[in-house]
């Protein structure tokens, strides 16, 4: 069980996803709330999942972070992590990417590996 209120977690769940669609930055929600478990973490995650999916964005598929023993040593955790995948998070080949709606722009190598069509 998660330390965090249902009304602490949605409204997280508003402030992180307003950041990201407004792009702006935002401080560590652990500063704030230093008591937070990574069950309340699921929690704001499913949150912010539940009301993508109500605006209509499609949930495509998984990502799993944090997957080496290095990284989870480094950033202090037992456990890798995982989120979702909307389907806006993605940029088809040769596609444009609006800088100006990224808060930190960096590129990254991902594996993806595709189930099922």
């Amino acid at each position: 069980m998660g330390n965090l209120s249902k009304q602490q977690i949605e409204e997280l769940a508003i402030h992180l996803e307003n950041a990201e669609l407004e792009a702006y930055e935002v401080t560590k929600i652990t500063d704030d709330f230093p008591d937070m478990t990574y069950e309340d973490a699921f929690d704001i995650q499913w949150e912010i999942r539940r009301r993508k999916e109500a605006r209509g964005n499609k949930i495509v598929g998984m990502k799993m972070g944090l997957t080496s023993w290095a990284k989870m040593a480094q950033m202090g955790v037992e456990h890798p992590c995982y989120g979702f995948l909307a389907d806006y998070f993605s940029v088809p080949d040769g596609g444009d990417i609006q800088h100006d709606a990224l808060i930190h722009p960096k590129i990254e190598a991902e594996l993806a590996f595709v189930l099922k069509e």
